[in-house]
């Protein structure tokens, strides 16, 4: 009988990027034969987010248990046999909390990226703590511990010089082939409409947490509306805006997109459904990523698969990540990012460069499956 692998999606109910890493982790693990053939996957997840894993539920190999319920005994109970007596060998970016830390000898851990500590301005002190100590017992355990890029385990190195893990780097794609099989001409159309979209539109679509670092996109868009430039292009950002660690940055950042000068050019949609983000990102003239701080980040490896183009911050892990369709800008410097947006706009518009700008998904879907079948070899060496 096969031994199992769980991933445990009810510990990041509360992270939505979480689940979806748990998803792209899933897809590359399918990707390998030497890993279909000596486990099961076992993914254990609420009824409000089951739609995520909605895609492997006819696959061999993967079994989909949804857990109904608030009570944490029940669910330790519920654990415990699915864990003790199912067969479970490994539990997956297992989360350190009062259930998980039963299991934590058959843990692999995952820390997404070491922003806390590059970064420690953006954090409330309690909420660094924790952090601090989490991270603290994963790194000094003998545990494997997964890492998303080379940058991220830099950083765990420079901080923690002393740890015991087994560190293995394990890139990931976005695995959102279904969701693109979804986008007819109808539901573009659709969205368009629903969501009163230009014909010309960039595309932001990150949540508006501070690291994520809208307010230099804001400042840029402010250059060139003083520059009377791209007069009939919108910027499109998605996500809910707040950020509940620093209230009074998106106070700040909305005093600046809700100034006369530039808020008839923003257009902000809030949360979006998963497949018409992707459309909305399908139809964008190229998107903007200006990020901080990223562990890999998820957002350009969506556009990856779309096979866009994107203007990306210029942070060691972005360097790590980037194709051959990304454009890089110092996060610090607005003006920068003006004349970029200006000259890809304007780009964009010249004879023999649609289709270039447009993209191709079916290039992109199959850059997805090879990239994720080479990143599985390093999961081979963590699922020994």
């Amino acid at each position: 009988m096969k031994k199992k692998i769980l991933f445990n999606g009810l510990g990041n109910r509360g992270w939505i990027g979480g689940l979806y890493y748990l998803k792209n982790i899933i897809f590359s693990c399918l990707q390998s034969a030497r890993i279909t053939e000596k486990f099961e996957i076992v993914v254990l997840i609420d009824p409000g987010h089951a739609e995520i894993f909605d895609c492997f539920r006819n696959t061999d190999g993967v079994k989909i248990r949804v857990f109904e319920g608030d009570s944490k005994w029940k669910l330790l109970l519920y654990e415990m046999r699915l864990v003790w007596l199912g067969g479970v060998k490994y539990c997956y970016a297992l989360e350190l909390n009062r259930i998980g830390r039963f299991f934590k000898k058959k843990g692999i851990f995952w820390i997404p990226d070491f922003q806390h500590r590059t970064l420690p301005e953006f954090f409330k002190q309690d909420e660094l703590a924790k952090k601090q100590e989490k991270d603290t017992e994963m790194v000094m355990s003998q545990n494997p511990m997964v890492l998303s890029s080379l940058d991220a385990k830099h950083d765990l190195e420079r901080f923690y010089p002393d740890y015991q893990c087994r560190i293995e780097v394990v890139h990931f794609v976005s695995y959102i082939e279904p969701e693109i099989r979804a986008i007819t001409p109808e539901l573009e159309q659709k969205v368009r409409e629903k969501f009163g979209l230009k014909k010309r539109y960039i595309y932001l679509p990150n949540q508006f947490w501070q690291h994520k670092n809208h307010i230099v996109a804001v400042k840029a868009i402010e250059l060139l509306k003083e520059r009377q430039a791209l007069g009939d292009v919108d910027f499109v950002f998605t996500g809910n805006l707040e950020d509940y660690r620093n209230p009074a940055y998106i106070d700040r950042l909305k005093a600046v997109m809700e100034a006369p000068r530039v808020a008839d050019s923003i257009r902000l949609l809030g949360f979006v459904d998963r497949t018409e983000q992707l459309c909305i990102m399908k139809n964008a003239q190229f998107i903007v990523q200006p990020s901080l701080c990223e562990g890999w980040g998820t957002v350009l490896e969506d556009v990856k698969v779309l096979d866009k183009t994107v203007l990306l911050s210029d942070i060691p892990v972005h360097r790590e990540q980037k194709n051959e369709k990304c454009r890089l800008f110092d996060p610090h410097d607005p003006a920068q990012l003006a004349d970029l947006m200006e000259e890809l706009a304007e780009e964009a518009q010249k004879p023999g460069m649609t289709e270039v700008f447009v993209g191709n998904p079916e290039t992109g879907i199959a850059n997805m499956y090879r990239e994720a079948k080479e990143y599985a070899k390093a999961l081979e060496r963590v699922l020994v």
